[in-house]
């Protein structure tokens, strides 16, 4: 295949208009159908909010292109609004990917290549210069290259263990556009508002904004139909059963700390975008001095893989996203497992752990491009972790043209998700 053959080979997409239900309703028959109203509205804010709730389309567009050949353990669903700020075990505030229910082994590529995409739409969204924007997109794809470059290079025991906490992405990523000082300077300005939100975001928290007390003296979750709903005796009792069974498979130290809670309240409560319709419930426990904790327990559905539903054969889909992110993210919740019952599998986490998100709607165009190169330098820093990183290397080494490519390639797919927004509003 000759030089200018492949360069098309990467960034040749033909957008074209489709009924894109048909897709989408592969995934939507495994959702709960009073959700999907829910669901429709929150994705027509925009032709970003469609994109979020419709990995699934741009998965199976994917599927029927050339690849890489090149594996990896990947995020899945890797857009500008799946990174964000969470607590680690030790309480540190660190600053990762945050999304992994599409995590799998498969081509790295769909990663950027989603990654980029979601970048043109956020930049259209805040009315930035395509122009400006795609040249920058370029040294985003070089970054994407150095970042796993830089992470080849580190100790094999620094490179498993470093944490993403907001010192580390200055001091050590800031040094690979030898710009430390300025990292460090537009990061702090991006981020000051976001960190002391996160900082608040916790069990406590929550239990003000989701709860009150009864006229008995117990605390409850507040009904707020059809988003937050308490539900039917006989899944409750389900969801009791397999926290239980969470417990004992959980860290011990963990399992130890648990030993002092008691369930108090479960309801159903939906979140995100392409999260609603899936089986979603808080859970608040509380132990004997009344100090609360709500855990989030959340369905793992299957992966749209191949123009199907996929699910292994070797492990559930919640312990699939479980062992993801705890080795895509630098460190994960204490409190992260899974859990099956005899119809679903779950997996299970701190609703409130010091998360926070960048509001993407207050990006100029400078803190645009200091947040997306962050972003940037995390999603390499999780494919890193995968042993054939080093090929992701040497492929995007191999022509002087590969960084135009992948961006030529978010800008025709840009213009398919336009068309797919389109079509789905109208069928409203």
């Amino acid at each position: 295949m000759g030089e200018d053959a492949s360069e098309k080979h990467i960034s040749n997409f033909t957008a074209q208009k489709r009924d894109v239900e048909s897709i989408m309703n592969v995934r939507n028959e495994l959702l709960l159908k009073e959700l999907l109203e829910t669901k429709r509205e929150r994705m027509s804010g925009s032709a970003f909010a469609f994109f979020r709730g419709t990995v699934d389309i741009m998965n199976f567009d994917l599927d029927q292109q050339a690849s890489s050949q090149i594996k990896a353990l990947i995020g899945g669903d890797a857009h500008l609004g799946n990174f964000g700020f969470y607590g680690s075990p030790e309480g540190q505030l660190l600053f990762d990917m945050n999304d992994f229910d599409e995590s799998r082994i498969g081509h790295w590529e769909y990663d950027l290549k989603r990654f980029l995409v979601s970048c043109l739409l956020v930049a259209e969204q805040q009315e930035l210069e395509l122009k400006d924007v795609n040249k920058f997109l370029v040294k985003v794809v070089d970054t994407y290259r150095d970042t796993l470059e830089h992470m080849s290079e580190l100790p094999a025991l620094q490179k498993f263990s470093l944490p993403s906490t907001l010192d580390n992405l200055t001091q050590n990523f800031g040094k690979l556009e030898d710009t430390t000082a300025h990292f460090e300077d537009s990061f702090d300005t991006l981020v000051r508002k976001s960190v002391k939100k996160a900082k608040n975001s916790d069990s406590n928290s929550a239990v003000k904004k989701y709860t009150e007390v009864q006229a008995d003296g117990t605390r409850r979750f507040i009904e707020n139909e059809p988003v937050t709903i308490h539900i039917s005796e006989k899944d409750n009792q389900s969801l009791i059963n397999g926290y239980r069974s969470y417990v004992d498979h959980t860290r011990s130290d963990v399992r130890l700390f648990l030993e002092d809670f008691h369930i108090v309240d479960i309801v159903r409560h939906s979140v995100g975008v392409g999260s609603v319709g899936t089986l979603c419930y808080l859970m608040l426990l509380v132990d004997a001095d009344e100090n609360y904790l709500v855990l989030q327990i959340k369905q793992a559905l299957p992966i749209y893989e191949e123009s199907s539903i996929y699910q292994s054969r070797h492990h559930t889909q919640g312990e699939n996203i479980v062992d993801s992110q705890r080795i895509l993210q630098s460190a994960s919740d204490a409190f992260l497992g899974s859990f099956d019952t005899d119809d679903h599998s779950f997996y299970v986490r701190q609703f409130k752990d010091m998360k926070g998100s960048i509001k993407l709607e207050k990006l100029n165009w400078s803190s645009y491009q200091d947040y997306i190169l962050i972003c940037t330098i995390m999603l390499a820093r999780a494919h890193s972790q995968s042993p054939t990183f080093p090929m992701i290397i040497g492929y995007l080494k191999s022509q002087p043209w590969m960084s135009q490519a992948f961006v030529d390639f978010a800008n025709n797919y840009l213009e398919q998700v336009e068309y797919d927004y389109q079509s789905f509003i109208e069928e409203k």
